[in-house]
C-alpha cells in the first residue's frame, strides 16, 4: 500500500512514471488521471512542458494500481475497474475521476488505493475457493 511519502514524487519523475502507467493504461487513460485535458497536452507533458504539481501524485497513484493489481495477475481488468464504480469507505466512487480531481489532497487517491487492495483481495478469495 502506499504511502504519504510515496505519494509525493518529484515532477522530474513524470517521464517514467508516465511511462509505466502508458503501457499499462494506455496513453488516453493515463492522460485522463495525469489531469490534461487532451492527450496532446499530456503529451507536451512528457516532452518536457511544465505540468502541474500534483501531475505526478496522480500517475504515482497509477503506479501503484498497477503494482497493486500485478502482484495477482490482474492487470489486464485494472482499466476497467478504474473506470467503473467502486464502492470505497467514502461510498461509490469512479477510481479514475477521484484520483484525477484529488488535485492536493492525498485523502482521496488513498481511498482509491485502499479500495482496490479490498478489491483485489477479494478476487484472490474467489479465485482460490474456485
Amino acid at each position: 500500500m502506499a504511502t504519504i511519502t510515496a505519494l509525493s514524487p518529484s515532477t522530474t519523475e513524470l517521464p517514467g512514471l508516465a511511462g509505466r502507467c502508458t503501457a499499462a493504461l494506455g496513453r488516453e487513460l493515463t492522460a485522463y488521471l495525469a489531469g490534461a485535458d487532451t492527450v496532446a497536452e499530456f503529451d507536451a507533458w512528457c516532452a518536457g512542458d511544465p505540468a502541474p504539481a500534483h501531475t505526478a501524485v496522480r500517475l504515482t497513484a497509477g503506479a501503484e494500481l498497477i503494482r497493486t493489481f500485478a502482484a495477482d495477475n490482474l492487470l489486464s481488468l485494472l482499466p476497467h475497474w478504474l473506470r467503473e464504480m467502486t464502492s470505497t469507505e467514502a461510498g461509490w466512487v469512479v477510481p479514475a475521476r477521484s484520483i484525477r480531481s484529488a488535485g492536493t489532497d492525498v485523502q482521496p487517491i488513498k481511498v482509491v488505493l485502499e479500495a482496490a487492495h479490498v478489491w483485489v483481495t477479494r478476487q484472490r478469495i474467489i479465485r482460490s475457493a474456485a
